[in-house]
């Protein structure tokens, strides 16, 4: 997830106000595919879509994240289905699912191994380097020196987002971006007379009070997806200035005292038992069903939180050292279209990608991303839009008032150092791994991957 300034500024309005992500931070492209080819008679005038170049039909693969319990998986399924009705040129196989670590790493044993698809929806940060610099994907100059109006419709503030950082260039079109913070049962809240966990007091008594009463304090699977609070520990201990520090020795320090919070957490109980072994999705369940007051997560969990009306997000307290801002979140662009150089140098492919690709960029479908991911901050300008929540606007405001922000950990750290760390916490959490030792193991591995 790569690094989110605050030039970022979005708006959705309608019935909320969306996010402007305002501590961090067009012309409408063609929202179909293809252009109609006009054919004319005496008698009468009829539109058909132009086949793919070379006039017989083509087949690209795909590959994203849209899978599983996804928010967007009906809306990108759907979506191709609409593409290939538009363009009878063009077939689309696609192989997506969800985005957890395995499928990462499948991803890209696929492309060292030559078998990358045409076209993938993937992260824009240090996942995408083994792509750039292998010369497996292609870079918007190059495609827009054939192709002008490629991204037209996508912001200035989301393109800077998703430059690959190795070279400042682009190569991937983002759709949306994203907020993340502690999202809240407050009716449990209410019902145990508790403050919202808007500082570290109340948050370590929250953890207490639920314990406590048998309610779950944070539905958490640190097993499986312990990531978004590796995110937190971090930020609530050095706040944006240290949590985007990418020099690990010069932060070390932090970087300990938030592992370190695993176990002082787990040791409150603020975790469920088996919290080592437990499925995120396990645990997304769990605060639907009133079982857990707190979820930590991102705004595409939104739409997937049953009780809209009781549950506010809040962001991740400062620890009171006086290092974080209470408004700072993490947030960002980590995301986008890649077009591979497999199928640029196709001659019979490149036109299909490039018209999947614009299709699925086209700032009416971002409209219906952003919608159906219960806000965020989309990368084209959509104008008005109606249908999001009570709950969509909170999130929107909570991130349009955050006075700075950053993207998350493993958007730079190597992918040798954050599969470290991950295998990790799940001991440290029952102190059977030091935090210091982890963090010097960390930073090793860091530095050789230089």
């Amino acid at each position: 997830m790569k690094k989110f300034s605050k030039v970022l500024a979005a708006s959705l309005v309608g019935t909320m106000m969306v996010a402007s992500l305002a501590g961090c931070g067009g012309q409408k492209a063609a929202d179909t595919a293809s252009e109609p080819t006009p054919v004319e008679t005496e008698e009468v005038k009829e539109e058909t879509t132009e086949p793919a170049k070379g006039g017989e039909e083509v087949t690209i693969r795909t590959v994203s994240m849209f899978g599983g319990t996804d928010p967007m998986t009906g809306i990108y399924s759907a979506s191709i289905e609409e593409f290939m009705k538009s363009n009878p040129g063009i077939k689309v196989e696609d192989e997506s699912a969800t985005a957890d670590e395995q499928w990462k790493s499948k991803v890209l044993i696929d492309f060292s191994a030559g078998n990358e698809p045409d076209v993938i929806f993937f992260f824009t940060d240090v996942n995408s380097q083994s792509l750039v610099e292998q010369n497996k994907v292609v870079s918007l100059d190059e495609i827009k020196a054939e192709y002008p109006e490629y991204a037209s419709n996508i912001s200035a503030a989301a393109m800077d987002s998703a430059k690959y950082a190795g070279d400042g260039k682009n190569y991937a079109v983002p759709v949306r971006g994203y907020y993340e913070g502690i999202f809240c049962n407050k009716a449990l809240f209410d019902k145990y007379g508790l403050e919202l966990p808007t500082t570290w007091e109340n948050l370590e008594k929250a953890v207490k009070t639920f314990k406590e009463n048998d309610v779950t304090p944070f539905a958490a699977a640190l097993g499986h997806i312990p990531h978004y609070f590796i995110e937190h520990f971090l930020l609530a201990e050095g706040g944006v200035k240290e949590h985007s520090n990418k020099d690990l020795t010069a932060v070390k320090d932090t970087w300990v005292k938030a592992l370190t919070m695993f176990k002082t957490f787990n040791d409150m109980g603020a975790f469920p038992i088996d919290t080592a072994t437990s499925k995120h999705e396990l645990q997304q369940q769990a605060f639907n069903d009133g079982k857990a007051a707190m979820f930590l997560d991102g705004n595409w969990v939104t739409n997937g939180l049953t009780d809209q009306e009781n549950t506010v997000i809040v962001p991740m307290p400062s620890t009171g050292n006086g290092k974080k801002d209470p408004s700072e979140i993490i947030a960002g662009f980590s995301s986008g279209y890649y077009i591979t150089k497999k199928a640029w140098d196709d001659p019979a492919k490149r036109d299909a990608a490039v018209k999947f690709v614009e299709n699925m960029t086209s700032t009416d479908l971002i409209r219906e991303f952003v919608l159906a991911a219960g806000g965020g901050a989309p990368a084209a300008d959509i104008g008005a839009i109606e249908g999001l929540s009570k709950l969509a606007g909170e999130g929107a405001k909570m991130a349009g008032q955050a006075k700075a922000c950053d993207s998350a950990v493993d958007g730079w750290l190597s992918k040798q150092a954050w599969d470290y760390l991950l295998s990790k916490v799940p001991v440290i959490a029952i102190g059977k791994e030091d935090p210091t030792a982890v963090v010097d193991k960390v930073i090793e591995i860091q530095s050789s991957n230089k």
